[in-house]
């Protein structure tokens, strides 16, 4: 059974090679191998920082992605019946259930997860480009994607670092360190944006909060760290740090 599109690929086009805009057994190998490597060179990465979904998790949703959306054009094509995009955007909601299973709030109220659930939407989205033989659109969306998950967070942080806003995780010896913490920042010149506390170190004895700080235009604490140096050489401060 060969399926053929009025629209062809770029690259397909380019290359000369029609097969690959068909469902045959080259073009089938073709595309779930560059599920396979697509998804895994961003899984890889996923997976050396420990994250919740790795590797595996990665390959698995972005070749099933795949081989739903070459499935889906089979049976419409084998039965002329039926959407082409129904098992696409099947998969496309149902992998925000697994994307969420994979988001955590932290102790210190820190979401954790994000780019996570994030990325295996992504990897979803891309299985069904490469199944449906969208190849060049799969392969610039998997440079983008790659940038963003490998060199995007060293910018990120650059930014963070020289923003004007802090988020602190605080510990005081007591409550009552609080008042006085404030009272501090306000004569520096800063601006107490928000001042949360912490249930979770209700049983350590210490009164924890998470504070965020606008440094507005004090150009000493353009560097974070100078402010975070003397915030750990208050005597009522047991420990601090910031959330990024």
């Amino acid at each position: 059974m060969f399926l053929s599109i009025s629209i062809v690929d770029p690259i397909v086009k380019w290359m000369g090679s029609s097969w690959l805009a068909e469902i045959n057994i080259g073009s089938i190998i073709v595309r779930l191998l560059l599920a396979f490597v697509f998804a895994g060179t961003i899984g890889l990465e996923r997976a050396i920082k420990k994250h919740a979904a790795g590797l595996r998790t990665y390959i698995l949703v972005c070749v099933a992605s795949c081989l739903a959306m070459m499935a889906d054009a089979f049976l419409v094509e084998a039965y002329s019946s039926g959407d082409p995009a129904r098992f696409g955007a099947q998969v496309i909601s149902g992998i925000g259930f697994l994307g969420a299973g994979t988001i955590l709030v932290t102790s210190r109220n820190q979401v954790k997860g994000l780019t996570t659930a994030a990325g295996l939407w992504a990897v979803a989205c891309l299985g069904i480009t490469i199944g449906a033989g969208l190849y060049t659109a799969a392969i610039i969306g998997y440079i983008l994607i790659g940038l963003s998950i490998f060199f995007m967070p060293k910018l990120e942080m650059i930014f963070t670092k020289k923003s004007g806003c802090y988020e602190l995780h605080i510990e005081f010896d007591q409550r009552a360190n609080l008042k006085e913490f404030v009272s501090l920042i306000r004569d520096k010149g800063l601006k107490i944006v928000s001042v949360e506390h912490n249930p979770a170190y209700a049983s350590s004895g210490l009164s924890v909060y998470t504070i965020m700080i606008s440094i507005d235009k004090e150009k000493k604490y353009k560097n974070h760290n100078v402010l975070i140096d003397e915030i750990k050489a208050l005597p009522y401060v047991e420990y601090v740090e910031e959330m990024l």
